[in-house]
């Protein structure tokens, strides 16, 4: 009986965690504000790794996308941005909140391996912390701009992700046997990962970084 719920209990799980994530940091932010970007990607950062670490426990991936399925309806919706102020300030921003979650859907539906599910967990991954990485370096301290594309990018942007994505997909590699060595996905996947953060439009990095990832870390299995 315990074993049927356990799927179930988790989607509840992942939905109160982010719920009290957006709840705390709020009320933070109207206590004592933060930058709003700076806000922003910390969110990023905590409801990734809170998805990448629910998601490796869950069993079905029917039960795993339900999850960032219900995230992808509430924050396309004008109301969610209207309750909580700082989330999108503009239309990129608002695209990027539910092109997250969805990013995971994707992820989940293409690459979910009962067995080994290091795909899944390396384009998460790369999405929760490299994304935030790039944006906070390369906002802080990018001088060098790509130029007629990259969006604006820049290249210490892009190696910022290269270095946390390749921690992070290394870690991953090393605690999901079965897949590539630790090192070839921390090469492999943080430059496709840092190439799909700098080509992709504002938002849609959000989805085609994970995407992008597992497909990376699969083919280097």
């Amino acid at each position: 009986m315990l074993a049927r719920l356990h799927d179930p209990i988790l989607v509840l799980v992942s939905i109160g965690v982010v719920a009290l994530l957006l709840w705390v940091l709020h009320s933070r932010q109207r206590a004592r504000p933060l930058p709003r970007f700076l806000f922003r990607k910390l969110l990023h950062a905590l409801i990734g790794a809170t998805t990448l670490a629910l998601t490796a426990l869950f069993h079905s991936r029917g039960w795993a996308v339900v999850p960032p399925a219900l995230f992808v309806v509430l924050n396309a919706s004008p109301r969610l941005r209207e309750l909580l102020p700082g989330l999108a300030d503009d239309p990129d921003e608002a695209r990027g909140l539910w092109m997250f979650p969805l990013g995971v859907c994707v992820v989940d539906l293409l690459f979910w391996d009962v067995s080994n599910r290091g795909a899944v967990l390396a384009g998460i991954a790369a999405l929760a912390f490299g994304d935030p990485a790039a944006a906070l370096v390369g906002t802080r301290w990018g001088q060098r701009r790509y130029t007629r594309w990259a969006h604006g990018r820049s290249v210490e942007g892009s190696l910022a992700f290269l270095l946390v994505a390749g921690i992070a997909t290394a870690v991953v590699a090393a605690a999901c046997p079965g897949g590539p060595s630790p090192l070839r996905a921390a090469v492999g996947c943080g430059v496709t990962g840092a190439i799909a953060e700098a080509f992709s439009p504002a938002g849609v990095d959000n989805l085609m970084i994970p995407i992008l990832v597992s497909i990376a870390y699969q083919l280097l299995s």
